[in-house]
């Protein structure tokens, strides 16, 4: 069974108790971006972790997330780290080569609000816009606070630099993936974001924060990260790429190298592999 933090998590334990009374195996695979806040802030600690005992297995994002749980004093012989599943890119075309003199183009995809940082780019490209405009553009993806988003792009001015889609999938999401050049989400919390893997995917190096297992998977070969709410390291990373078009090529290539890992065939063939040690398991 999956779970994120808050009810989500009380609603497991059920599961979990009913499950072990009927002497069955139980995988738990937690994916919660805020487990560590919710685990942190709440006064039944001992709970929490007595019932994330209970399971046979945990199964965690990445390596630091299984630190994290082997620290609050979850066995380790338990946690086991199965990577993000990432669809294989569906690349259409060819991109207008940067050298033509186009701008460089950016793609947020996330939830509207402060813990993906959305707000955090656009403060960042308000310091600089008459340094940006005309050299970068930005699409942005996503839902939730959709009308603070468009009265913060008009109010700053912005409209010629940055684009809200809304929420988009499907065809439209491949459609932005394709297009981008870079991809930007400098999450103020995270598990490890799909968003990051798919654009991976498509090659493209990313802008993000050392959140989560997000170091894991983007570093200096592959992005660029920064601190949590520095608008004005947002700004610079873009003006890197900006300033540093070449690098753009080589680091996609890089994270296409990167992603591997969590493609379909790989990732699957680990689950495979996490349910026969189980079953097998006396």
């Amino acid at each position: 069974m999956h779970t994120a933090a808050d009810g989500s998590f009380w609603r497991k334990v059920q599961l979990i108790r009913l499950a072990k009374r009927m002497r069955r195996k139980v995988i738990l695979h937690v994916h919660a971006s805020r487990f560590k806040d919710f685990y942190e802030e709440s006064n039944r600690k001992p709970w929490i972790l007595e019932n994330l005992q209970r399971v046979d297995l945990l199964i965690v994002l990445s390596a630091s997330w299984k630190e994290w749980f082997t620290n609050i004093g979850m066995s380790e012989d338990k946690i086991v780290i199965l990577h993000n599943i990432t669809e294989y890119p569906q690349k259409k075309g060819d991109k207008v080569p940067l050298e033509k003199g186009r701008p460089v183009r950016f793609l947020f995809l996330g939830e509207i609000g402060e813990r993906k940082g959305v707000f955090d780019i656009l403060g960042g490209i308000s310091q600089h816009k008459e340094e940006l405009n005309g050299k970068i553009k930005l699409r942005i993806g996503g839902n939730k606070h959709e009308t603070e988003l468009q009265k913060q792009i008009t109010d700053n001015g912005l409209e010629n630099i940055v684009n809200f889609e809304g929420w988009v999938s499907g065809d439209k999401k491949i459609e932005l993936l394709n297009w981008a050049d870079v991809f930007i989400l400098p999450s103020h919390n995270e598990g490890l974001p799909i968003s990051i893997l798919e654009a991976m995917s498509y090659g493209m190096p990313v802008i993000s924060t050392p959140v989560g297992g997000i170091p894991e998977v983007v570093n200096k070969q592959n992005g660029i990260l920064v601190q949590p709410g520095n608008e004005e390291a947002i700004a610079q990373s873009i003006i890197h790429f900006v300033e540093h078009p070449s690098k753009i090529a080589i680091m996609g290539n890089h994270s296409q190298e990167v992603v591997k890992t969590y493609l379909p065939d790989y990732v699957m063939s680990q689950l495979k592999e996490i349910y026969e040690k189980l079953l097998l398991k006396k």
